[in-house]
This record gives C-alpha cells, structure tokens and sequence, in this order.
C-alpha cells in the first residue's frame, strides 16, 4: 500500500463570500486564486465531484496532496442534515459501528461496545500472528501488551476484542491530556514520520483555515489547551468499519463551527488498522448559487512514495486517497444531484 503513514485533509474554499469567525469578509474567490488552484469553474457547476491533484503543496519527497469540490444542488441545511448524520460517515459494512462518547466522565464504558465479531475471525488471526511491521498501527508498548495476551488468551475472539478496547480507551484518554503529543509513536513508523510529527506539521501549514477561521484553527492547533468556545461543538466517538478490506478501529475527535452562513467541520481520526494512520480532515460548507458548495484538500505523507520511482508511486497514492474522501461525494451526489 503506498499511502500509509499520515493521511492528512485540508481546508480548501471557494465561489462566494462568507464572513469568518472574526467578521471580516472573507472573498473566497480571492482565496482560491491565491492557492494557485487551476479551477474549470464549468465542471464545478454541472454538479459533479471535482479532482485536483495538488502537485503544489508537495513541497517535500515524501508527500501527495489532492483536493475535492463538489456543487450539491440542495439547500445548505439539506445538506447538513446529511453531513451530520453520523451513518453517513460509515461505510455501509454490515458490522460497522458509530458511538458518540456523550460522557467523557465515564467512557470506558462506550468502549466497551465495540469488538471483532465471529465473521471477521481472518482479521484476529492476523493480530495474533502479529509481532511488528505496518498490518497495524501499534506502539511499542501496546505490541508489548499485546504479546502478553497471545501468550495467556483461552478465546482469540474476546481477548483480541478486548485489547483494542483498552488500547483506544487508553489513546483517547492520552490525548484528552495532551493532544496530539499525547498520540504514542508507532512501532512501525520512521523516527521524521510518525502521527505526532504529521498533524502538526500539516497544521502549522494550513494557511487559508488559520487566515479566515482563527477562532476554529486555534482550538484545533493547540487542544487540549484552549478555553471553550460558545460557538465551537467538540465531540467524541469510537468507531468500527471497514476500509481497504479490513476491519478497522478509529478514535475520532470533531470540532464544529457554525453560523448562518457557513459551516466548517474540522476532525481527527486516529487508526489501529489500516492503510492509513491518522486523517486530519476539515470541510467547509456554505451556500452558493441555488444550492451549496462542499469543498475540501487533503495531503499525505509517507516515505513509500520518496527516493526511485516517485512519480508512479504518487500516482498510485492519489488512486488510494481519492478512494478514501470520494465515497461522501457520490453519496452527495446521488442524493441530490441526480
């Protein structure tokens, strides 16, 4: 699999004016031109999912960048009312799970709603066979943790349920403390590539989202420490899907902010298993036209993609990518664009 260290989603916005968290008129036009995006503008408005390959923000060898945008012929809180629905963030996988942590006081308790089913007994035999390497995103110390379940487990199917338990509830607790420094390394990943090192370095880089929504960046970039919000919603949940052919486990943390004229979501998942590693993903979404405009970017970094052979490696990172955010809009798409 060629992207998989840090998969990384940012802001992008276009088409209309909307005032931002500090009132000032924000001319998204500007903002678009400003990014060196190259825009068909009549592809945007014939209602279907807009491509961009974003060979601008690949500043370093180990990085892909991509961009979606999407004209959705529905009024914006038609809109919103699909992208708040947290069964539309799923995949469709029979066994997929999506828990709200509502009590952060007593989560341990949320956790304990998800686990590996009889069906899915290929993906815990690939845990117990585990003993290091990228098939999951486990630090040290949880392989560690793990080798000692192997060696005591009387029932493959509940102790493998069980270890990814605690596994996210002690990430989620980690970073309630300390954010994303809270994110232990994985065993797997280079010592310039890991979670940690990605989202930070990609945010200090979101330039048009610290520029225009600074009250929302703020609390995205320095969280745990940040003072509440009124006009910020935070949320919680754990996570159980199927992604790449594999069951997997997310921890997910969403920051939303909105106002009568546009909304913008701003998220971290974290994962245990599979292609990816961790996502950062902000999407803005505001009216435009007669319907409204959902638009986003997204950069990843991984070193599969540096050094020999770059050019077909990221060409085939942008294929998984685009795998990965296209699902949102064809389900847009489909519901309302038909």
């Amino acid at each position: 699999m060629y992207i998989k260290k840090i998969f990384v989603i940012c802001l992008v916005v276009f088409g209309v004016s909307v005032y931002g968290a500090d009132k000032k008129l924000i001319n998204v036009h500007d903002i678009l031109e400003s990014s060196g995006l190259k825009i068909n503008y009549e592809a945007i408005d014939s209602g279907k999912t807009v491509v961009i390959s974003r060979e601008d923000q690949e500043r370093t060898d180990t990085a892909i960048a991509l961009s979606m945008i999407l004209y959705v012929k529905a009024p914006y809180e038609d809109v919103l009312g699909v992208l708040n629905d947290s069964a539309n963030q799923l995949s469709g996988y029979k066994n997929s799970v999506y828990i709200d942590i509502k009590d952060i006081d007593n989560a341990k308790t949320y956790f304990t709603k998800i686990g590996f089913r009889a069906d899915e007994m290929d993906e815990v035999d690939e845990l117990f066979d585990y003993d290091g390497g990228d098939k999951f995103n486990l630090s040290k110390d949880e392989i560690q943790k793990l080798q000692k379940v192997i060696r005591t487990s009387k029932n493959h199917l509940v102790d493998a349920s069980s270890f990814f338990q605690e596994v996210l509830y002690e990430r989620f607790q980690s970073y309630l403390k300390n954010g994303v420094k809270g994110i232990s390394d994985y065993e797997h990943s280079d010592s310039d590539a890991t979670v940690k090192k990605g989202i930070e370095k990609s945010t200090l880089g979101m330039i048009v989202f610290k520029n225009n929504f600074p009250n929302l960046y703020a609390y995205y970039m320095n969280y745990p420490n940040v003072k509440q919000n009124k006009y910020i919603k935070e949320k919680f949940a754990v996570v159980k899907d199927k992604l790449d052919g594999r069951v997997v486990f997310i921890l997910k943390h969403q920051l939303l902010e909105q106002k009568d004229n546009f909304t913008l979501i701003a998220q971290r998942e974290f994962y245990i298993s599979n292609s990816l590693d961790a996502i950062q993903t902000q999407i803005v979404c505001l009216p435009y036209k007669d319907g409204t405009f959902v638009a986003l970017s997204s950069q990843s970094y991984t070193n599969k993609v540096s050094g020999f052979a770059r050019g077909m490696a990221v060409k085939i990172g942008r294929k998984v990518m685009a795998s990965q955010i296209r699902p949102m809009f064809d389900m847009l798409e489909k519901k309302f664009n038909k």
